[in-house]
């Protein structure tokens, strides 16, 4: 079985498209062009990988599992095409970045500044980095580097990451709520609380293990947010959640205040900087990621 470029470009351009008439306008090839490669594919992979429905086209099990390579491919492709642009005239090409709220908040701004003095016209796509989202993105090449926060599942050994910013975490809630008359351990675990990020069973259980350390029975009523979501739900709610210290400080989070540490000890997170081992990073990608390190060790400037 021999696969080909453009075939591997037509599965990724209708999937990332929504459809042959959409892909076929990205791709500058006419409808009949790329269904043949499609059929084209299907016959050299001797496996259906596509079926057309009323609301696009949906991959088969086997199509998808083709997809993350075919993305790896013609990421790595375009990177390379990439590179030799980039040697020519280093303003060129365009990085993929994923960071993670906190980053967003506090320091994107200052990196982006720094970022856009040595590159002021290189095309730059940022996304929310919320690990569940940012592993497969990377894995298939569609992300060039990261910042996630630690959470344990991260894959051990797959990706090259270091350690940036270790911050210290508090439990915030609205001011003048009434659980800081007596905020015990008892009266936290009666609150509602929120969670960022997706219903993937690792905030929650983190959470249960805080309430268990104190002897007390973990709350039942659970929220999950996206992370500005959960701000606003806390600050106009009774609603309790746990954030970086340093946000408090933050416009986003006015109104907001640390319940005292001794209540639950909720411990610090780690942000951690992932890209591929086995991709040589374009020399705009080095030097974002270096902005970013940079600025989270309180450099002055670039």
């Amino acid at each position: 079985m021999t696969l080909r470029l453009h075939q591997l470009r037509a599965l990724v351009g209708v999937v990332e498209h929504g459809g042959i008439r959409a892909a076929s306008r990205h791709l500058h090839l006419s409808q009949a062009a790329l269904t043949k490669s499609l059929r084209q594919l299907e016959e050299d992979a001797g496996v259906a990988l596509i079926r057309r429905s009323p609301r696009g086209v949906v991959l088969t099990d086997a199509g998808q599992r083709l997809l993350a390579r075919a993305r790896l491919v013609t990421r790595q492709l375009d990177l390379a095409d990439e590179e030799l642009s980039h040697a020519a005239d280093e303003q060129q090409g365009q990085i993929r970045v994923a960071l993670t709220p906190y980053i967003t908040l506090t320091h994107l701004g200052q990196v982006f500044s720094w970022f856009r003095q040595r590159y002021p016209k290189v095309s730059v796509e940022l996304a929310e980095g919320l690990m569940s989202r940012v592993v497969p993105r990377l894995r298939e090449g569609t992300l060039d580097l990261a910042v996630v926060a630690e959470t344990g599942d991260l894959p051990a050994g797959e990706f090259n990451d270091r350690s940036i910013l270790e911050l210290e975490q508090s439990i915030a809630v609205r001011a003048g709520h009434p659980v800081l008359n007596n905020p015990t351990p008892a009266a936290l675990a009666q609150l509602e609380w929120v969670l960022t990020g997706p219903r993937d069973g690792l905030k929650s259980a983190h959470l249960r293990a805080i309430f268990e350390r104190a002897g007390v029975a973990p709350p039942q009523q659970i929220v999950y947010a996206e992370t500005l979501t959960a701000l606003a739900v806390m600050r106009h709610s009774d609603v309790a959640g746990i954030i970086p210290a340093p946000l408090l400080r933050l416009p986003e989070c006015r109104g907001m205040v640390a319940v005292p540490p001794s209540a639950l000890q909720v411990g610090t997170l780690t942000l951690k900087l992932l890209t591929r081992p086995d991709v040589p990073l374009m020399p705009a990608t080095e030097y974002m990621a270096q902005c970013l390190e940079d600025v989270c060790k309180g450099q002055p400037s670039r």
